[in-house]
């Protein structure tokens, strides 16, 4: 008999079937949750022996009997007879004993040790709804909760329902409880965001005081102006929102939901002009380097000759003019 593990939180929905072969899985290979196709070989008082193809057959109690038409089996001989051939899986296994404790009763998808926060679990179903929340079965260990100030606005499920997808916010077996929710969480959780860590990061928004950057946290991040150079800066002519852009983090705000970040590879030094290689750069070749830089630190020939390479040729020959006066 085929006795092929079946992988977990899964529980096997196609019960392995019977071959004539050496058993590929041993009594302390054996692992709850693990379902095979079986034959009885043995019927008593208290529940049956089942051949699983295994060294040591298995055996299931009454109590975990499942009859044809579900009502609780009070006489094993009236439900199962020598060499039927049934669907069970393990609950416990004793190596030492040689003991195979099975249940007709199929497992929940998921047991403790399978649930984790953040998973995403698809068609749960609502079965109650209480004034704080609504009870839904994702074939767990027990119910699940979500409070409804986690579901998404206007969205309010009925009892029969079942959703598309929840996920697990909080797993606690001592306390017997599962927390849900319908919004997904960020895939970055703050805890795992730390300075000095490089991710890659998508523009969207840019204002005057930065560059708001998708990180895949709960809330973007800010790339202030003040990296990409001193005094009045363009952010649009550094980054362009859908833009995917390296950055690194410098200050991270838990409690204000606050996320500073800078520009990989960006060094406002290479922005500067210099007339020479020791002069510093003055007042009036800064302004200057503000009227002719562009885009990366280069002139912005698309926009020369619209409104905005006009504005440009005015600031520098303004410029240009008060660099003479002043000579």
């Amino acid at each position: 008999m085929s006795n092929e593990v079946i992988i977990e939180p899964q529980v096997n929905d196609s019960i392995q079937e019977n071959a004539a072969v050496e058993p590929a899985i041993t009594l302390d290979s054996l692992r709850p949750r693990m379902g095979f196709k079986g034959k009885v070989s043995r019927v008593d008082l208290g529940g049956a022996w089942v051949n699983l193809g295994l060294e040591a057959e298995g055996y299931i109690h009454i109590s975990r009997i499942v009859s044809a038409t579900q009502n609780p089996v009070t006489r094993v001989a009236d439900v199962m007879s020598l060499g039927d051939e049934i669907e069970a899986w393990v609950v416990a296994v004793n190596p030492t004993l040689k003991r195979i404790d099975l249940t007709m009763v199929r497992p929940a998808t998921y047991d403790w040790t399978a649930l984790r926060v953040n998973m995403k679990v698809i068609s749960a179903r609502v079965v109650a709804l209480e004034s704080f929340g609504a009870f839904v079965d994702i074939d767990g260990p027990k119910h699940g909760l979500i409070p409804f100030n986690l579901m998404p606005k206007g969205q309010r499920p009925k009892v029969g329902d079942v959703l598309d997808a929840v996920w697990v916010i909080e797993v606690s077996e001592d306390k017997r409880r599962i927390g849900l929710t319908m919004i997904e969480p960020p895939q970055l959780p703050w805890e795992n965001v730390h300075r000095g860590d490089v991710f890659k990061g998508v523009v969207i928004r840019v204002e005057r005081k930065g560059a708001f950057i998708d990180i895949g946290a709960e809330r973007e991040g800010l790339i202030r102006s003040t990296s990409f150079g001193s005094g009045f800066v363009n952010v649009s002519d550094f980054v362009t929102v859908g833009e995917q852009i390296s950055v690194k983090v410098i200050k991270v705000d838990a409690p204000k939901k606050q996320i500073d970040l800078s520009m990989e590879g960006l060094d406002p030094d290479d922005f500067m002009l210099s007339s020479g290689p020791e002069e510093e750069l003055s007042p009036m070749a800064a302004a200057l380097q503000k009227a002719t830089r562009g885009r990366g630190g280069r002139w912005n020939e698309a926009a020369k000759g619209g409104r905005k390479g006009r504005e440009q040729e005015d600031i520098l020959a303004r410029t240009m003019q008060q660099l003479s006066r002043n000579q």
